[in-house]
C-alpha cells in the first residue's frame, strides 16, 4: 500500500511538543485540514494529515475497509514517519478511526480529539437494520458533474458565506478533477458502502471503555428544523451522555451555529478549543 500525506512544521519545531496526526472523514482527504494544520504548525507542532486507504492520492484497493485494517494502516504510517506517540485528531468517520486506534494502542496515544464524530453506534439505533443504514448513508452519485456546477452547489450552502480561492482549491482536491472539467469522487462507490457497513459493525461504546487517554469531543450544533433533524439530535445527545458515563476522561465542547465540516468553517475556533482545553493541553505538552 502506498499512502499520501501532507506535513506542516516549523524549520526547527520544539521537541517537547507531541506530534499530531490528522485523520479525515469518509470520502474526504487530507486537504480538509488545510486551514487548521498551519495553525498547529505555527504553534510548534509537527502536524501530519493522511489520505486513508481508498481516499485522496493514496492507493485504492477493493478490500481492507474494515476498522481493524484501517487502524493498522494508520499504525504503519505512524511508524514509517517516525511519529512517536502522536495525538490523533479525527473528523467524522475519521473520529471513529481515531477512537478505535486509541482503543487498540492505549499506551501509545497521549490524547485524541473527535471532531463531530465517533459518538454514536449505528447498530444501537432502534428499528434500524444494516441494510437500511447502508442505504441511508450511501453517497450521491455525482461523477460527471461539471466543475462549475459542483462548486456552485457548495457555494449555495453555509460555506458560501466565507468562500475563498483556498476553499475552492480544497474542494477540488477532495474530488477527482477529470480532463473534461467534470468531477468524480475519489472513493469508489462500493468501497464507500463497505466503510458504512464497517461503521455498523463497530462497537463504538465498548471502545470508550478501552481508551486510557484524555478524549476531547467537539460537537457541531445547528437548530433542528425538521423532525428527522430533531431525532438525530436526540440520538446524538443520548450518545454523548452515554460516553460520558463510560469514560471519565471525556470532555465535550459544543460549537453552536456550526456545520459538520468544522475544519473548513471554523478552523481558528477548532484550533483554540483543542489547544486551550484541559487536559488535552497538558497531554500535548503545551
Amino acid at each position: 500500500m502506498r499512502f499520501h500525506y501532507r506535513r506542516w512544521a516549523l524549520e526547527n519545531p520544539p521537541s517537547a511538543l507531541v506530534p499530531l496526526l490528522l485523520v479525515h472523514g469518509l470520502a474526504s482527504s487530507a486537504h480538509i485540514w488545510n486551514l487548521v494544520a498551519p495553525l498547529f504548525a505555527e504553534a510548534g507542532f509537527v502536524t501530519t494529515a493522511i489520505d486513508q486507504r481508498g481516499h485522496g492520492e493514496s492507493d485504492k484497493p477493493d478490500t481492507g475497509y474494515d476498522f481493524a485494517t484501517i487502524v493498522e494502516d494508520d499504525a504503519v504510517i505512524v511508524r514509517d514517519l517516525a511519529l512517536k506517540n502522536p495525538a490523533l485528531i479525527g473528523h467524522s468517520w475519521g473520529a471513529s478511526v481515531v477512537l478505535q486506534y486509541a482503543a487498540t494502542y492505549p499506551e501509545q496515544v497521549p490524547a485524541i480529539v473527535l471532531v463531530d464524530g465517533g459518538t454514536n453506534q449505528l447498530s444501537a439505533r432502534s428499528g434500524w437494520t444494516r441494510e437500511e443504514a447502508v442505504k441511508a448513508l450511501a453517497p450521491p452519485r455525482f461523477a460527471g458533474t461539471p466543475r462549475g456546477v459542483f462548486l456552485s452547489r457548495i457555494q449555495s450552502g453555509p460555506l458560501g458565506q466565507q468562500w475563498t480561492p483556498e476553499l475552492e482549491d480544497i474542494m477540488l482536491h477532495i474530488v477527482q478533477l477529470r480532463d473534461d472539467d467534470t468531477v468524480a469522487p475519489r472513493l469508489e462507490y462500493e468501497n464507500h458502502l463497505k466503510i458504512v457497513s464497517a461503521m455498523w459493525d463497530q462497537p463504538t461504546f465498548d471502545l470508550y471503555n478501552q481508551v486510557r487517554c484524555p478524549i476531547l469531543v467537539i460537537v457541531a450544533e445547528q437548530d433542528a428544523t425538521t423532525e428527522q433533524q430533531r431525532m438525530m439530535q436526540q440520538a446524538r445527545n443520548e450518545g454523548l451522555a452515554r460516553i460520558q458515563s463510560l469514560n471519565s476522561n471525556v470532555t465535550i465542547i459544543r460549537m453552536p451555529n456550526t456545520i459538520h465540516d468544522i475544519p473548513l468553517q471554523r478552523p481558528q475556533k477548532l484550533f483554540e478549543e483543542i489547544t486551550e482545553t484541559s487536559p488535552i493541553r497538558e497531554a500535548l505538552h503545551l
